[in-house]
């Protein structure tokens, strides 16, 4: 019983010892830390030191380890704290006074106590100067300015003060022709018909305003709007058909994806509904079993992301790496994946946190397209369910199965000749090759026979778990397991313990999705605004950190966020604001004295002058020839999956061409549509939120040299002569329909004496001269730019 007591008493003032030392550090040492030292030596690192755990403390920095435990004297930081050091001095301005250096002193000596670290510490040492940054401030509507003469739009009045302040003398009103066809391209990607421009110009002539809210209703109701501003999403989540990895294996039902993003905008989904339909929306309850299918093909937005190497299914860190890039910079603005190494050198953004996200995603299951080791897909999503599929493939999947299993054998016999050799008699490399052939058509065959089914490439609940630190981003350097949740300097909520057993992305699409999320709002009236103007009010549309640009008319950008927010998060209602205002409707024309104060026009004195991009030549080629199918895209001719066996060496290369629209055509990840590359469309690899479009020689070359266009620039000629009129009237027609106005007298003449002369001189028949004249025409800056 004594030694129980003595036992029991060392035990006491033990405990009683380190509650003694944790009052002094809590109430000493953290203080003095936080407020002295934190700002450069916590998520900083400067000099490679942090001071922010005793195990960061311990290790030092680029100048060794920082403390001696027990010996104050001996340590660095006692010694550059205390003035004591020959080269060091910290803090470099506004040293620590005597009682703080005896803080120090006292901590150290008495053995530099710390408080047992949890595993999940992500109170990273966000500064308030990093959160008083102006994109992270609560989304408040701003007062709209009073300006006398602006009454109707309130984007007008934001933009005559900044105008008003500078001096700026705007541009005058665009004419009906240029207008029409400015709404008409920016909403749905095409030209105005001849007949529209006429309507148009008819009616604005008698009502202005009834006009033009005419024209913008019937084009916001048209498919082709969805058509249009899909586009723009796609370029965002860099979509493709096929899965990126080194054999770039096919993904024919992406294309479901596609239309489902098509079909969003047409029907104006909330975008925060579409925002949480595509992280998780197998996870949201639905009203009946369509809507939980459209629901889960939208989680092709994650499924979609890049697989790399001819493994890809052993790096998943890649893939997931790539999910959190991704969905920072579209939904966010914020630069994400730049904290998986380390924390984030310009943007609060902690490792901790970015792993906070990554055992979301790691807890989900993505489905596996095919590689060169692992050609047979899984995890993609039936509609009937696994169990369902089962049932009703697991017949058909008996049958092939033994001849997979041969396939994989042969295959595998194949390779031990291309890396060493075998002397086996009557048995070449050849052979091994014929008999891996044989096999594949026995299961292509055999594929035949199997059931349609409705299949998703779409992501899961996948094994839960939280993730720990990969040091350097390195996978296999484990550090502090993570708690599932968001970034800190947007709430920093985590999983709730009794949703341990889900993966988090139905948390976390509410949490990015939440209105009182002072970036999601912010981030899309930015891209919207800057698909109308050529330039976002925040530059840089996908990096509202502190390396993008500050918005031009902060004021404007929150009052375009709140209204998207007030009205359902509807975009077509906000497509209504904006190209009501004054603003966008002036002409694009030169005003000397603004150009010399306001050259980039930042301050919208005039509309900016924008080349058409990649999709809307093409488009407005076939449109202009008659045969632009106006059909909606499916499925690409790919043939069927169990006969997909491709390798690094050879891999998968389709070409699927068809009149319909651009945004319908085949989009391969490791191998560039030669014409979408030549007009700066990007290729589906990287998340693209600006094109910047280029001038070269190819573009003219390709003009001048395509099959495409000679093909098209034929069409368009016979489309011209099929009309009963005149010379002078098919001329006219050609201007209607490729510049969007009719001619000016002189043009009209001019272009009757060339084709006189080319007829005559350089051609057989008036045929092949005006196909030269429409070639000409379609190489023109007049065709290729919308005022």
């Amino acid at each position: 019983m004594k030694s129980l007591l003595f036992i029991f008493s060392i035990f006491a003032s033990q405990t009683c010892l380190a509650q003694e030392e944790d009052v002094f550090f809590e109430a000493n040492v953290r203080p003095l830390l936080a407020k002295r030292c934190y700002e450069c030596h916590r998520r900083k690192a400067e000099g490679g030191l942090r001071l922010d755990s005793l195990a960061a403390i311990a290790k030092g920095g680029n100048s060794g380890p920082a403390i001696v435990a027990g010996d104050a004297a001996k340590s660095l930081l006692w010694q550059v704290v205390a003035g004591k050091h020959n080269e060091i001095s910290m803090p470099p301005e506004n040293p620590l006074d005597a009682s703080e250096i005896e803080i120090v002193s006292q901590w150290i000596s008495r053995g530099a106590y710390w408080p047992k670290e949890s595993t999940d510490i992500r109170d990273d040492g966000i500064t308030d100067e990093e959160r008083a940054f102006w994109s992270f401030q609560p989304l408040t509507p701003p007062e709209i300015p009073q300006v006398d003469g602006v009454k109707s739009n309130p984007i007008d009045a934001f933009i005559t003060v900044a105008q008003q302040q500078r001096n700026l003398t705007v541009s005058r009103a665009a004419s009906p022709e240029t207008l029409i066809r400015r709404l008409t391209y920016d909403l749905t990607g095409l030209p105005p018909t001849p007949q529209e421009i006429v309507d148009f110009k008819t009616a604005s002539a008698i009502d202005e305003v009834a006009a033009r809210t005419g024209l913008v209703e019937r084009l916001l109701a048209t498919k082709q709007y969805g058509e249009r501003w899909a586009q723009h999403w796609l370029d965002l989540v860099r979509y493709a058909d096929t899965a990126g990895d080194a054999s770039d294996y096919p993904i024919p039902e992406a294309h479901k994806y596609r239309n489902y993003v098509i079909d969003a905008f047409n029907n104006d989904k909330p975008y925060d509904q579409f925002v949480r339909e595509q992280i998780a929306g197998d996870l949201m309850p639905s009203n009946n079993p369509e809507e939980t299918w459209e629901r889960t093909i939208a989680t092709g937005y994650v499924a979609i992301s890049r697989r790399i190497g001819v493994t890809p299914e052993s790096l998943p860190h890649i893939t997931i790496e790539d999910t959190i890039d991704n969905l920072g910079k579209t939904f966010l603005g914020l630069s994400v994946g730049c904290a998986r190494c380390h924390d984030h050198k310009f943007d609060p953004i902690p490792t901790a946190d970015y792993y906070a996200l990554y055992g979301i995603f790691r807890s989900t299951t993505y489905p596996h397209a095919g590689a060169e080791h692992k050609p047979y897909r899984s995890d993609f999503v039936y509609r009937l369910g696994k169990d369902g599929a089962d049932r009703l493939l697991g017949e058909h999947r008996a049958k092939v199965a033994p001849l997979l299993k041969k396939e994989r054998a042969a295959f595998e016999r194949y390779k031990e000749f291309q890396i060493k050799p075998v002397d086996r008699p009557g048995y070449t490399r050849d052979i091994a090759w014929l008999q891996v052939v044989s096999l594949r058509n026995e299961i292509a065959k055999a594929a035949e026979s199997f059931p349609n089914t409705e299949i998703a490439f779409a992501v899961s609940e996948g094994k839960t778990e939280d993730a720990y630190i990969q040091k350097q981003g390195e996978p296999r350097n484990k550090g502090a397991v993570i708690r599932r949740g968001f970034l800190q300097i947007l709430g920093g909520q985590t999983l709730p313990e009794d949703l341990s057993q889900q993966s988090g992305r139905l948390q976390l699409a509410d949490w990015i999705a939440d209105e009182n999320n002072p970036l999601t709002a912010r981030v899309i009236a930015n891209r919207i605004w800057h698909h109308h103007f050529g330039r976002g009010l925040v530059a840089t549309t996908s990096d509202f950190g502190v390396r993008g640009t500050r918005p031009s008319h902060p004021e404007l950008l929150d009052f375009l966020a709140n209204y998207l927010v007030e009205n359902n998060w509807s975009i077509k209602q906000l497509h209504r604001l904006i190209v009501s205002s004054k603003t966008y409707r002036l002409d694009s024309r030169d005003v000397p004295q603004s150009s010399a104060t306001d050259p980039e026009n930042i301050y919208l004195w005039r509309a900016n002058r924008r080349r058409l991009d990649a999709e809307q030549i093409r488009d407005s080629i076939l449109a202009f020839s008659g045969q632009l199918d106006p059909s909606c895209g499916g499925r690409h001719p790919f043939p069927h999956p169990l006969t997909y066996f491709y390798r690094q060496h050879e891999p998968f290369i389709g070409n699927y061409e068809n009149d319909q629209r651009t945004i319908y055509q085949f989009r391969q990840r490791i191998r560039k549509n030669v014409y979408l590359d030549t007009f700066d469309a990007p290729d589906g690899n990287l998340h693209v939120s600006e094109r910047r479009a280029t001038t070269t020689s190819i573009q003219s070359l390709y003009f001048l040299n395509s099959q495409f266009i000679e093909e098209q620039s034929k069409a368009i000629a016979e489309r011209m002569n099929s009309m009963t009129q005149s010379t002078e009237h098919l001329v006219q027609w050609l201007y209607v329909n490729l510049f969007g106005r009719d001619p000016r007298q002189v043009e009209v003449e001019a272009v009757l004496a060339r084709l006189d002369a080319l007829s005559k001189q350089s051609f057989d028949q008036p045929q092949a001269a005006r196909t030269s004249l429409v070639r000409a025409m379609l190489c023109s800056n007049e065709f290729l730019f919308v005022d």
